[in-house]
């Protein structure tokens, strides 16, 4: 249930800030970035939505796999970090190497999405949240 419960609110985060950091933050440091990138009349948001939804499925699949059950603000912050650099930080190599934006353009994007992906981290941990621990010390006793 906390895989589920973690991939619906994953997903809606990832939904409203990305509009909130590539819609309303960034939105003049990508200008650049406009020539790659499809016209708003032609936006395909259910693909974006799919990409979210993913997303938030993996990490927290991620995140259960891999979670010990304690402190969920300390684990939350591991995780994040370590998602962070792993997802975003060769983003703005590829991007910067493959595409023509401007370098404020590539740092705002790969900014925003290590944001969106810190924060993410840190909610799915505390839905996680800790293992309980009363169930393994009754039955050690």
């Amino acid at each position: 249930m906390k895989l589920l419960i973690s991939t619906v609110v994953a997903f809606v985060l990832f939904f409203l800030l990305g509009w909130l950091f590539y819609g309303v933050i960034f939105v003049n440091h990508l200008a650049s970035m406009r020539h790659i990138m499809r016209p708003d009349s032609d936006m395909k948001m259910w693909a974006i939505m799919v990409g979210n939804l993913l997303q938030g499925l993996f990490l927290s699949i991620l995140y259960m796999k891999t979670y010990k059950g304690e402190n969920p603000l300390k684990e939350g912050v591991v995780f994040a970090s370590l998602m962070t650099m792993l997802l975003s930080f060769p983003y703005v190599f590829y991007m910067w190497g493959a595409f023509l934006p401007k370098y404020t353009a590539v740092l705002a994007d790969g900014a925003g999405m290590a944001i969106r992906i810190f924060i993410v981290c840190i909610v799915i941990a505390f839905i996680f949240g800790k293992k309980k621990a009363a169930i393994s010390e009754q039955v050690n006793k």
